[in-house]
């Protein structure tokens, strides 16, 4: 009796601490207008904290019926050495700490692509530390420490809306490598290089340690740099509609601080972009008897602003989608097919509110089906195809709160696992 007493009480205390939190939140915008109206303009550091909780419940198929609740913590320092009198113009260092706690609602519903993106092993690290230096006569920079990869390249601004895990990086690349590539959760050391040689077109190159963390072990923050990880390779060269110091900024300062600035920042704004990646060392495929393969992959997508309202440029509608292909003898899949639609502003007086669509299909590759027939007597499906529908209502700039249904068919290409049905809350506090 007391066990269960105690588990009520610290259910409700949790309870307590989440409501606080949000009415703090809530208060805190007018708040801090007010302070920084006071402040120094030239303040060279900027702390922030992001608060994300999600409820989730797979309402029909899957593996099974239930209930989660998982939360993301992330914390932002960001030096900016040009305010200082250090003789370092140009030169930048962000130190990013992330928390992740909570249950699984992929292990509910069995899918394979991720039905959250904030979805991760329970543990605390430092997902990025790194230092850039801009040089200004050629409209470059290099960064170089502990990178996510898709804080700058395979992101698409509109697609952030959603919460499937495909949006923000395509599943083929997702699930590249031994512990995927240097992003969320995992991140590794290396550097990148990019270049605004002309207008809105933009080139980026990076090179990191091909394994994040260590596999054995993956709490807290592991770097290691074993000759036998090899490295991973990327490049992307993109178009924008915008130019000029918009292009200096990071596509994503930090993964989920900047929901509220996603979008085209101008009338009939678009991006469009094509890259490749590979991994320098060569491992097993499905098929065993063949020679190592490499894991690489080429990747294109687009966004454009197909209408916007009259009186406000940033409200209306725009359309994205992303294609990829892989090495299909060693990847998991052999590519990726995604787009969708938003609307932001579609209800007056809900300027900022975005209402969306989206479809995340990815497709098993040909070697892991012979592989999953010898095994289970039977192949693997196809593909596994994700629907989204989503509404992001925004209270004020440091509080929103996101309703979000999905249905996904053939989970985890599973034989005989029925399609799922989730539907989950998003309350985001950004401090």
């Amino acid at each position: 009796m007391k066990n269960t007493s105690r588990e009520y009480n610290r259910k409700h205390n949790f309870k307590i601490c989440l409501f606080l939190i949000f009415i703090l939140g809530y208060t805190y915008h007018p708040l801090a207008l007010a302070q920084s109206n006071s402040a120094d303009e030239k303040n060279p550091f900027r702390v922030s904290v992001t608060y994300t909780g999600e409820f989730w419940g797979n309402l029909s198929g899957g593996v099974e019926r239930g209930t989660a609740y998982l939360d993301n913590i992330d914390v932002n320092l960001e030096i900016d050495f040009e305010a200082l009198p250090l003789g370092l113009e140009g030169t930048t260092v962000y130190i990013y700490g992330l928390g992740n706690q909570g249950n699984s609602i992929s292990q509910l519903t069995g899918d394979l692509q991720g039905l959250s993106n904030i979805e991760a092993q329970n543990s605390w690290r430092f997902f990025e530390v790194w230092a850039q230096k801009k040089f200004f006569l050629a409209n470059s920079s290099v960064l170089v420490g502990l990178y996510d990869i898709n804080s700058e390249f395979n992101v698409l601004e509109s697609s952030l809306l959603f919460l499937n895990s495909s949006h923000g990086l395509d599943a083929s690349l997702a699930l590249s490598g031994v512990l995927g590539p240097s992003t969320f959760p995992f991140t590794s050391l290396g550097g990148r290089f990019k270049i605004n040689p002309s207008g809105g077109w933009v080139f980026k190159v990076a090179v990191l340690d091909g394994v994040p963390s260590n596999p054995a072990n993956t709490r807290g923050t592991k770097i290691f740099w074993r000759e036998d990880d090899g490295l991973l390779y990327l490049a992307e060269l993109a178009l924008y509609s915008i130019k000029g110091n918009q292009l200096e900024r990071r596509s994503r300062t930090a993964r989920l601080q900047r929901l509220l600035d996603r979008g085209a920042a101008e009338r009939g704004g678009y991006k469009f972009a094509i890259g490749g990646w590979a991994y320098s060392q060569r491992r097993s495929g499905w098929i065993q008897d063949e020679s190592e393969k490499r894991d690489l992959g080429l990747y294109a997508m687009g966004e454009y602003q197909i209408y916007s309202e009259p009186a406000d440029p940033v409200q209306g509608i725009t359309v994205f989608g992303r294609a990829s292909i892989a090495n299909e003898q060693i990847n998991r899949l052999a590519g990726y097919l995604g787009g969708g639609i938003t609307y932001r502003g579609l209800i007056d007086g809900r300027s900022r509110d975005d209402l969306g669509f989206s479809v995340a299909h990815a497709i098993n590759s040909s070697a892991y089906r012979s592989v999953s027939l010898e095994l289970n007597n039977r192949p693997s499906e196809r593909a596994e195809t994700n629907f989204e529908f989503t509404y992001l209502a925004v209270l004020n700039p440091s509080v929103s709160v996101q309703a979000d249904l999905q249905y996904i068919m053939n989970p985890n290409m599973v034989p005989g696992t029925p399609n799922s049905l989730a539907v989950g809350a998003r309350m985001l506090l950004s401090f």
